[in-house]
């Protein structure tokens, strides 16, 4: 018996798009965006903490994120989201 691989999350999550714009929105795309490389080697475990911190949240406003970054491929979903434009010099 196989079992299909998990889905990738999509960038166009909107778990994920709705957690960018709120970080962006609070002016905080620099500094999560250095948490976020630091914790990148270890995104297996970041996925992990959600996952084991997502019976807790339940009936809040954070389960839906922390349901989707449940998924190891989130995490680099959200750096790919809160990366800055590329600048294209004219």
């Amino acid at each position: 018996m196989t079992t299909a691989p998990p889905a990738s999350p999509d960038p166009q999550d909107p778990q994920l798009r709705a957690l960018a714009t709120q970080i962006e929105q609070a002016g905080l795309e620099a500094p999560v965006r250095l948490a976020l490389d630091i914790l990148h080697p270890v995104d297996v475990l970041s996925s992990h903490c959600a996952l084991m911190l997502h019976p807790f949240l339940r009936g809040t406003r954070w389960a839906a994120p922390c349901a989707a970054l449940s998924e190891r491929q989130a995490w680099a979903t959200l750096r790919q989201l809160l990366e800055p434009p590329a600048h294209t010099e004219e």
